[in-house]
């Protein structure tokens, strides 16, 4: 059944639709309020690399490895990934199906592409060589320290938590509503982590609304995972048993796929040394085109009218595609 059959098989019930007004002076005043911190904000001190031109990230002089807040990290992290597991394996056990644990686990897999969103977006982990948790691998000439592997590990439980949502057949606006709380909780989770002084963000940052987050950055993952896990359930049929292991590649690639897709105008900004106005708005940029990536995994992958805020799909209907009549 296509979106345009959903429309028009009861029309003397009408889709309810947003307020249109309402998400419009809301764009606004975010846009307007997210201009006025940033002014206020100071402008960071750029070193750019003589060679590439581009900001130089620190030095383990400027961002030395705390090795108390890296175990911190590392054990919350694992825990949080174990419980995501473990869930998982609940699931398996109960139902005889390998997806939701193979949702979990394919999160920890994120780390490895990871490095080049980090080289592109001018993130920097702090690592020790001569430490047990401070390194783990190296690309690009990058070291990145154990907690961050966790880090994706644990982000696991949001993959295996959205994949569950899909498994209800919600309507379309609480995914929008989960999509929000989503954005919300990394916003506070990556703050808390950033206090911690495990990783640092460095270079032409837009839209620093709080403390130390760029904001342009939450869309990024969240869509990504999101993708993820829409995809696992738009084919868990098709990927049953030992198929399912195609998530360890299908997840990082998701993510990777919707940065490319949002975060090009941000890499521009974070790497280059504009002035305070196109750099906020090259960030705010980013922030519209993760809204249209999630409107774009609703209507593509899920197959749902992004605006149909009502509309919960039945297991019939749900991914039935007919002919439009000609």
């Amino acid at each position: 059944m296509t979106i345009q059959d959903r429309e028009s098989r009861d029309a003397s019930t009408p889709a309810r639709r947003p307020r249109w007004d309402v998400v419009g002076l809301g764009a606004v005043a975010f846009g307007a309020v997210a201009l006025a911190i940033t002014y206020f904000n100071d402008r960071p001190d750029l070193v750019l690399d003589p060679g590439f031109g581009i900001p130089a990230h620190p030095t383990p002089a400027d961002a030395p490895f705390l090795a108390d807040n890296h175990l911190i990290a590392t054990v919350v992290m694992c825990v949080i990934g174990l419980l995501g597991v473990a869930l998982g394996i609940v699931r398996l056990v109960r139902t005889g199906h390998w997806m939701p644990l193979m949702v979990a686990l394919s999160a920890a897999t994120i780390v490895f592409p990871e490095v080049f969103y980090d080289v592109i977006g001018a993130v920097y982990f702090p690592f020790d060589t001569a430490e047990p948790l401070g390194e783990s691998f190296t690309i690009l000439g990058r070291t990145m320290p154990v907690w961050i592997v966790m880090g994706w590990f644990g982000y696991g439980i949001f993959c295996f938590a959205t994949y569950t949502l899909l498994e209800k057949r919600p309507s379309t606006r609480v995914l929008w509503l989960a999509w929000g709380a989503a954005l919300a909780g990394d916003v506070v989770f990556e703050e808390v982590l950033l206090k911690l002084d495990v990783y640092h963000y460095y270079g032409n940052q837009p839209l620093v609304l709080i403390s130390e987050l760029p904001w342009w950055w939450i869309p990024c993952n969240s869509v990504g995972v999101i993708l993820a896990a829409s995809l696992a359930y738009r084919f868990r049929h098709a990927l049953r048993g030992p198929r399912g292991l195609a998530m360890l590649v299908i997840t990082p690639m998701s993510v990777t796929g919707i940065y490319g897709f949002i975060a090009l105008p941000s890499w521009i900004a974070v790497n280059g040394d504009l002035p305070w106005l196109p750099t906020q708005l090259l960030g705010l940029a980013t922030l519209v085109l993760g809204v249209f990536a999630f409107m774009g995994v609703l209507r593509f992958v899920l197959n749902r009218d992004p605006f149909d805020l009502d509309f919960a799909p039945d297991e019939v209907e749900e991914f039935t595609v007919v002919p439009a009549s000609r």
